[in-house]
């Protein structure tokens, strides 16, 4: 494949990486050593137009007056080729392909880089802009219910403290998880109750405030709460399932419930999140 005498393009994009590729015109000031034959490649060294070595790369032969240079592909090193390259006079052409490099630069989980590639025309039936940010989670729900056992089981460690004690969480606790594929940040909470703490009343004001700025707000109702506190779209589930008579509807426990495990009772959940969010599962 020939390309213009006087550009280069990119042929990876431009999310850090080990590796990136791009195509360059078969300048022997390029290397620090002599081109390889057509078809053939060889280590060398990238210089710019005063000599000075910018990275060790392999150079393939595509063509008669094309090389593919594979350098390391962090950011920084991306920078310095598109410097070296312009002191030899040439100029970035865009990107080989189409526009959708950016957005899979962009994209936030694995399943939105699925999503892009399967789908390369095509307006999402999702807010899009869960391509490029992970959704969040809430967890609210009362003093007790078990919101930080369920965001560490969820995350998949001890990332918020646990305990008896009423009050325990104060202040937002975040942690990420993967559900499909798609990636989650989950919010735990200080539990909702009548207190005289001021400091407990704080992290209640910012559970009120974190429900104006999430996706999705489970509140995990325990055995006995009366959901006081439920707003009419959240997403309800019964804690301490273990606990109380098997019913329909989210249940969870950490010792699983119903004939589930913990982990079954979690895919439920996180299934239940993606569909309120019209994410595919």
């Amino acid at each position: 494949m020939t390309m213009a005498a006087a550009s280069y393009a990119w042929l990876t994009p431009p999310a850090p990486a080990a590796i990136a590729v791009l195509r360059v015109p078969a300048l022997p000031a390029l290397l620090d050593r002599a081109l390889p034959a057509a078809g053939r490649a060889r280590f060398a060294r990238l210089r710019d137009a005063v000599g000075a070595v910018i990275d060790e790369v392999v150079a393939a032969r595509s063509a008669a007056d094309v090389l593919e240079l594979s350098v390391h592909g962090g950011p920084g090193v991306r920078a310095a080729v598109n410097v070296g390259l312009v002191s030899h006079g040439l100029t970035e052409q865009p990107p080989v392909g189409d526009g959708r490099w950016s957005d899979l630069a962009a994209a936030a989980s694995p399943a939105a880089v699925r999503w892009l590639l399967a789908h390369p025309q095509a307006t999402p039936v999702f807010p899009r802009e869960y391509l490029f940010r992970a959704p969040i989670v809430l967890i609210t729900g009362p003093t007790n219910a078990g919101k930080s056992t369920l965001l560490n089981a969820w995350c998949g460690h001890a990332r918020a403290l646990v305990s008896d004690l009423a009050g325990t969480t104060r202040d937002l606790v975040m942690a990420e998880t993967l559900v499909a594929g798609w990636r989650l940040r989950l919010v735990d909470s200080a539990g909702l109750r009548a207190t005289s703490d001021a400091l407990e009343r704080a992290g209640q004001e910012l559970v009120a405030e974190a429900r104006r700025w999430a996706d999705v707000v489970l509140y995990l109702q325990p055995p006995g709460d009366v959901g006081a506190e439920r707003r009419g779209g959240d997403l309800l589930v019964a804690g301490k399932a273990d606990l109380s008579p098997a019913g329909g509807g989210l249940r969870w426990s950490a010792h699983g419930a119903d004939g589930r495990t913990a982990g079954d009772l979690l895919a439920l959940i996180g299934r239940a999140a993606l569909a309120r969010l019209e994410l595919p599962a």
